[in-house]
């Protein structure tokens, strides 16, 4: 009955000479409705999500392959030779941004800032240089010039997928309210999956018309989205289409995230070694799913992954305890972030055995740390987590951990030998202010046994607070260049580039402990550009290039000086003081 009388309808409309065009509109919506319904694409159980990574490129960490590639098949529209100005895309004002208010200066290239971020090999050596970058991908900002807004957005979602920033990403996608299309379809259906929720690829059906998508995984979405939807008979058939030969891992994943909550669910078996390799589709069904998958396949690809599982609460927190500690020494994780964290293990303890060290262990020193009376236990729970592991970055995690609670301790010459740790908790998060009030108690302490903690006053403090005369400067790095020569260059090249010491007396040091920051090459010579230009968002774009190393160790000291200097020229200055104290605490 349904069908004939849309039948009558349609035809009357189609002899009304004078509405043609409504005609074949409804036509269109018709068979859009009868083809959504018959293969369950069409769901009310379904909300549209939205995400991140453009399509124009692939990641330049090869272990971030995914199984979705997307090729453009139209083109942006352009008037008069430029790409039409959108509005103000990102989640960050300019009345908020603080140093980062000029963002990426005046009329820049977005052709040239696109393929700058495609370009940044992740993970980066510095937390604080992945903290400001994030800020400079975040500002609300137009698309600039030669770039459509589209695009724009897409390369600026992907860095950020790049640095573990996925709920970054997704957001800053969702808020530009642009279509899912072109440059952006790939972006959003990466960002859906680094945040563990398959069903945000339904809605993006729809715009696939005019694409082509490798490896069969059109055929996947379709399935996994009827199931979604409740029509298993569809999603089955489906699911039957796309069992090809070779690697059955990506299609198991998708049909146990279609089936949960079917009783058919308990019929498909993943087993963990068989994800040979992380992908985002992999990642993304897996944890969907509640798989946890081994360690290994995260230790062998881009720290990306880490991160992602680190805010994935489909996971139980106590197996993301090390994803959620790598994540914080990555930037992407915040001191309050990381509190915040174990306070949730803490009110859900009865879920941990009694073998499980973060329980028995590190939350009552947590506690002991941020509420003791004491001072005495509250610097010892501080040393302890501290102290925590064998690696260097595990220490870091535990300074950020408790960068808070080392910023309540009152100095006191009884606590000098625990200055270093607490002065590097404390910037860790950013507390300069909290740590130069420590300045009293280095200066009383022997040179000897204060180096490190006089270093890091004397490049972490917004204000001279330390002395910093020629002779004691000349004393600390004599003696680094002693026992690490290239930490002490890396100071020579901080107290420099912050302008610590004078042009005469940074020539000397550079002489006379062969560290010669005057390098010539494409990379310094754009840093000095956009210092010059005032582009602090550009200045952070670079930086991040320059600093491309799993480790500080990687870092040449003339690059380090170059970032401090066109940083404090652009006027991001404090966050140039933290990653210059962050390299003296994790080296």
């Amino acid at each position: 009955m349904t069908y004939l009388l849309a039948k009558t309808f349609l035809g009357k409309l189609a002899k009304d000479r004078r509405k043609p065009l409504i005609s074949r509109y409804w036509r269109q919506w018709v068979i859009f409705l009868s083809f959504g319904m018959s293969t369950g694409i069409i769901s009310s159980g379904v909300c549209f999500g939205q995400s991140q990574t453009p399509s124009t490129h692939s990641y330049s960490v090869h272990a971030l392959k995914h199984p979705i590639r997307i090729e453009k098949k139209q083109k942006t529209e352009k008037k008069d030779g430029n790409y039409l100005l959108g509005q103000n895309n990102g989640l960050i004002s300019r009345a908020k941004a603080g140093d980062l208010k000029e963002a990426w200066g005046n009329n820049p290239s977005g052709r040239y800032l696109a393929n700058l971020m495609q370009h940044v090999d992740t993970p980066l050596a510095s937390r604080w240089a992945e903290i400001t970058l994030r800020r400079a991908l975040l500002l609300k900002a137009s698309a600039p010039r030669d770039i459509s807004p589209e695009n724009w957005i897409a390369a600026r979602a992907d860095l950020l997928l790049q640095l573990g920033e996925a709920d970054a990403a997704r957001a800053l996608v969702q808020q530009s309210g642009l279509p899912p299309e072109n440059a952006l379809l790939g972006t959003t259906a990466r960002a859906v999956l680094a945040t563990a929720d398959p069903a945000g690829l339904c809605p993006l059906l729809p715009y696939l018309a005019n694409t082509e998508l490798k490896d069969a995984n059109e055929t996947l979405v379709r399935a996994l989205c009827a199931g979604l939807g409740g029509n298993d008979a569809v999603s089955n058939w489906l699911f039957s289409r796309a069992n090809y030969k070779g690697d059955q891992t990506d299609r198991k994943l998708a049909q146990k995230v279609a089936l949960v909550g079917s009783h058919d669910n308990h019929t498909i078996h993943v087993n963990r070694s068989e994800v040979g390799h992380l992908s985002f589709w992999r990642f993304g069904m897996a944890t969907a799913a509640g798989l946890l998958l081994p360690d290994y396949l995260y230790g062998g690809t881009n720290p990306a992954y880490w991160a992602f599982l680190a805010r994935s609460t489909m996971i139980p927190a106590r197996s993301r305890v090390t994803a959620v500690r790598k994540a914080a020494v990555m930037g992407v994780f915040s001191n309050a972030a990381l509190v915040d964290f174990y306070s949730g293990l803490s009110a859900n303890d009865s879920e941990h055995d009694n073998n499980d060290t973060v329980i028995t262990n590190d939350i009552p020193d947590l506690k002991q740390a941020y509420i003791n009376r004491d001072e005495n236990a509250r610097i010892k729970a501080v040393e302890t987590l501290i102290q925590n592991g064998d690696e260097v970055d595990d220490h870091y995690a535990g300074m950020i951990l408790t960068a808070r609670a080392a910023s309540y301790i009152t100095p006191d010459q009884r606590y000098r030998d625990n200055a270093p740790d607490l002065l590097g908790a404390m910037l860790s998060a950013g507390f300069d202010l909290a740590a130069a009030r420590w300045a009293t108690v280095v200066k009383s302490m022997d040179e000897d046994k204060s180096d490190t903690a006089w270093v890091l006053l004397a490049l972490g403090t917004a204000e001279n607070v330390t002395d910093l005369s020629r002779n004691r400067i000349r004393h600390f790095v004599e003696k680094a260049s002693q026992s690490d020569p290239w930490r002490a260059r890396m100071a020579i090249a901080a107290l420099a580039g912050l302008e610590r010491v004078d042009q005469e007396e940074s020539r000397w040091l550079q002489n006379h402990y062969d560290a010669s920051f005057y390098d010539e090459n494409a990379w310094v010579k754009a840093l000095d550009k956009a210092a010059w230009a005032k582009a602090p968002a550009t200045v952070a774009l670079l930086v991040a290039i320059g600093m491309q190393n799993r480790s500080w160790r990687s870092v040449a000291p003339s690059t380090f000086y170059h970032m401090l200097k066109a940083m404090k020229k652009v006027g991001l200055e404090s966050e140039a003081r933290m990653m210059a104290a962050e390299v003296m605490s994790r080296t």
